[in-house]
């Protein structure tokens, strides 16, 4: 997945805007999916797909966890984002 990906272009931008948290979630499960829309491109998330729901603890300003969901490969999108913020730190 190159760095001009167009998924990896979505996570940078959600977790620029503080969508998505720039670390590892608390908790995640992984699944099929259920038919709910995936947090970074929005387009749900069919049977025929594995869904990984992530949990971040204290992500808000209420303290409250953050739940999204995510495609699998949305997910690999934002997890290479969140190694390049780290090797760039």
């Amino acid at each position: 997945m190159e760095y001009d990906d167009p998924l990896r272009q979505r996570a940078r931008h959600a977790i620029d805007t503080g969508r998505l948290p720039a670390r590892r979630p608390a908790r995640s499960w992984a699944g099929k999916g259920s038919g709910a829309s995936c947090l970074l491109c929005a387009q749900p998330i069919t049977a025929d797909d594995v869904e990984l729901e992530l949990e971040f603890i204290d992500a808000t300003p209420e303290n409250a966890p953050l739940t999204c969901r995510v495609h699998s490969k949305c997910f690999a999108a934002w997890e290479l984002e969140c190694r390049q913020l780290a090797v760039g730190s």
